[in-house]
């Protein structure tokens, strides 16, 4: 028998723990998986033959659970005893720091030493408590063939001879900073399939190389770019010229902007005929440019099925003065989105520009199936009516299209799409 973390006794009979150690030791390492990392250790006392296989497993997890039970000291010494016993390559690492003071980050830097000659493939570090401190990720970990990478909260400062993951399939960065020269600003990531930059700075030097791209994340990253907005171009001409299969991209209103091109809604230079899915945050209903952009994708991507506002900005006092040809001018008056079906908007307000662009959608969309409008609780009942009554008095071209027009909710918008 063995305890868990929590203080129950685990117990395994004679025949049960025949069937658990005969067991491949791959379903094993799949079994503590879902165990904590003391739990697993603690099945070494079942038998001899589970004894090591828990400091074998490839997989280390030491989640904010992990950390946040014990104190800085003892978390280091903890996953320190660990690394000691473990034999065999260590694949997958995911670390929480929010316990280790930043200046006993070196520690994590002997770590991720360890990790970069134990064959890892796939690293996420979270630095959550520690704003003001982020973790400088340390120059051996970019000459790892990393096929997986997630930071939160870190710096990114490559070497000068880095050029980029060439293995990289998927990398998520949070609250990262990019210190960058003219030597490390290009990344060559020929394999890599998802793409995340979400409230990062130093971005306006990066040039990515990524032609197997299939989900783009660009948000809460404009206050750096906007500086420079010839810079801010590259990482765009990213989603227009370098990523041919891309099928789902996520935008903030910074990003957005870019794709405004000149006085009015053209088409972007290169088709995105494989965009499936398109989400916006904090979109501006009210903005030309914004407005201009938008229809500058949707004009652009033949085979996109899904949009979804995220957040709209903040209500504004009156309407501004929406032009209603720039949804029913020569090249938007007869544009069918042909492979339409799902429109969501969260904290949907009825303002004239949200309205011109439902009847835009419901009118350009023969196989839309919804269109999910989330009311803004600042809406009161009269309004909320007004409005839903001329929704539907709006023109179709798909017969079989419904307007689902509820309050909106967290629970309500993550439901929606699934």
């Amino acid at each position: 028998m063995a305890m868990t973390d929590s203080g129950n006794i685990l117990a395994v009979g004679g025949d049960e723990l025949d069937r658990l150690t005969d067991l491949p030791i791959n379903v094993i390492h799949q079994i503590q998986d879902h165990m904590s990392i003391g739990d697993a250790a603690r099945m070494s006392v079942l038998s001899r033959t589970c004894r090591y296989i828990w400091a074998s497993n490839p997989k280390l997890v030491f989640d904010t659970k992990f950390c946040t039970k014990r104190t800085s000291s003892n978390t280091i010494d903890m996953i320190n005893t660990i690394l000691l016993q473990h034999h065999g390559a260590i694949k997958i690492f995911l670390l929480d720091i929010p316990s280790i003071h930043s200046s006993q980050h070196s520690v994590v830097d002997r770590w991720m030493l360890f990790l970069s000659r134990n064959g890892l493939v796939d690293l996420v570090i979270e630095n959550r408590n520690n704003v003001n401190a982020p973790y400088k990720l340390p120059s051996y970990v970019y000459s790892v063939a990393l096929e997986r990478l997630a930071l939160l909260n870190c710096i990114f400062k490559p070497p000068c001879h880095f050029q980029g993951f060439h293995m990289l399939k998927w990398l998520d960065l949070r609250l990262v900073a990019f210190e960058l020269d003219a030597a490390t600003s290009s990344l060559w990531m020929p394999n890599l399939e998802n793409l995340g930059f979400i409230f990062c700075s130093g971005l306006h030097f990066l040039n990515i190389y990524a032609p197997k791209l299939l989900v783009l994340c660009l948000y809460g990253c404009g206050a750096d770019t906007l500086n420079r907005q010839d810079k801010a171009m590259k990482l765009t001409d990213l989603i227009i010229s370098s990523s041919p299969n891309l099928s789902g991209l996520t935008l903030g209103r910074y990003f957005l902007k870019f794709f405004a091109s000149g006085t009015k809604a053209e088409s972007l230079p290169t088709r995105l005929t494989r965009l499936r899915c398109l989400f916006i945050w904090d979109y501006d209903f009210d903005s030309e440019d914004q407005l201009f952009a938008l229809l500058s994708i949707l004009r652009s991507s033949p085979n996109l099925k899904t949009l979804q506002f995220l957040t709209l900005l903040q209500w504004k006092e009156g309407d501004m003065e929406v032009d209603v040809n720039n949804f029913q001018g020569p090249d938007y008056g007869s544009q069918r989105l042909n492979n339409f079906q799902i429109l969501q908007i969260n904290k949907f307000r009825g303002s004239r520009a949200e309205l011109l662009f439902i009847r835009f959608i419901l009118v350009s969309a023969p196989l839309l199936r919804k269109a999910i409008l989330l009311v803004d609780t600042s809406l009161n009942e009269s309004q909320s009516l007004k409005i839903s009554q001329e929704l539907m008095r709006f023109p179709r071209a798909s017969p079989k299209s419904e307007i689902i027009f509820e309050p909106w909710s967290i629970e309500r918008a993550r439901l929606s799409l699934a």
